[in-house]
């Protein structure tokens, strides 16, 4: 009897235990850092035999992922399902995961990730990746003292959004696109006008070492032609040549009143044309706050910066959609017919 009664004990732990068994199976942790750095993008990955068509859900306690759905690998009748989150203070911890299948729900440990400080690096820039790589990159004219360099980076793993050149008078990240583990976007900085090159480095959690990158910095012509050509009353020689021309005008009026001979009329209605023509007045436009400044007039110029307030301003010139300003004294760029006040 007694060996009875220990069989069907035995029985009724292992029916007990078989389903929590059958669930652990179904969903486990894949990866889970040992350490991170502060401000650092990391992975978290679950391995389950579970299919995103099946039903499956997560839920942090306590933490929120960067992206709310889950990078999916399928691997035979594995599934890998990989969330990436930010470190904000160490140690980095998740009192729990709540993982949803099909209606039930499996909770999962706790995870407690220490954070560790980054060494000082005089030319840190703040990211921290497991791979940065500098798509391309264009340097302009940005006012008289200084330059703009635009730079398009792709990276892995990474806090781009973070990103800031201690050398940089002025800077900005803008476009920032991340799917998965990449991220791009569009960085740019204010440099002074006699500096040659930029030189900036970034953590690469790989290598486990600081990676310098290095740009040079060359103005063409292109770029100094889209900053020039200012408003004509700024030319030191405007003032004289509009004398001239009002000066021919009213001699050839006398003539004609004088000698009565319609040459002299033909010769001062074209210098009144000409002088109508250069020297009437620019209009005046108004651009919205928040607009941004393009470096030259097409689709796919580099921004050199944003209206910080609305403005009331002179239009140098309109080329299509956008209209040439000088925002601020020696900073001038386009601007869209969208980003005009319409009243």
């Amino acid at each position: 009897m007694r060996d009875l009664k220990s069989y069907i004990f035995l029985w009724v732990i292992f029916l007990v235990i078989l389903p929590i068994n059958l669930l652990s199976e179904e969903i486990e942790y894949s990866f889970v850092p040992k350490k991170v750095y502060e401000k650092q993008v990391f992975p978290i990955s679950f391995l389950s035999t579970v299919k995103p068509e099946d039903g499956i859900s997560f839920g942090f306690v306590g933490k929120s992922p960067i992206l709310k759905n889950a990078v999916v690998i399928n691997n035979g009748n594995k599934t890998f399902y990989t969330f990436y989150f930010k470190t904000t203070k160490s140690p980095f911890e998740i009192p729990y995961v709540i993982v949803n299948i099909g209606g039930r729900e499996i909770k999962l440990d706790s995870i407690s990730i220490p954070v560790e400080k980054l060494p000082y690096r005089e030319n840190f820039c703040g990211v921290i990746a497991s791979g940065l790589k500098i798509k391309s990159y264009q340097a302009s004219i940005y006012d008289e003292k200084t330059n703009l360099v635009a730079i398009s980076i792709e990276a892995h793993d990474a806090n781009l959004e973070d990103i800031y050149v201690p050398s940089a008078l002025k800077d900005g990240i803008e476009k920032l696109k991340r799917r998965g583990s990449k991220i791009e976007g569009n960085y740019y900085i204010v440099l002074p006008a006699n500096q040659k090159k930029l030189i900036f480095s970034y953590f690469d959690t790989i290598k486990n070492s600081f990676i310098n990158k290095t740009i040079p910095i060359s103005i063409d012509d292109g770029s100094v032609a889209a900053q020039t050509d200012l408003n004509p009353k700024d030319d030191s020689f405007e003032l004289l040549k509009k004398y001239v021309l009002i000066g021919t005008v009213i001699l050839f009026l006398l003539l004609f009143i004088w000698k009565r001979d319609f040459f002299y009329l033909i010769v001062a209605v074209v210098a009144s044309i000409v002088l109508l023509t250069f020297y009437t007045p620019l209009s005046k436009i108004c651009v919205k706050s928040g607009s941004p400044l393009y470096i030259i007039p097409t689709y796919n110029s580099t921004i050199s910066g944003y209206i910080d307030r609305q403005i009331t301003t002179t239009e140098l010139f309109k080329r299509g959609e956008y209209h040439k300003i000088e925002y601020r004294k020696g900073v001038i760029g386009w601007v869209k017919d969208e980003d005009i006040c319409k009243n």
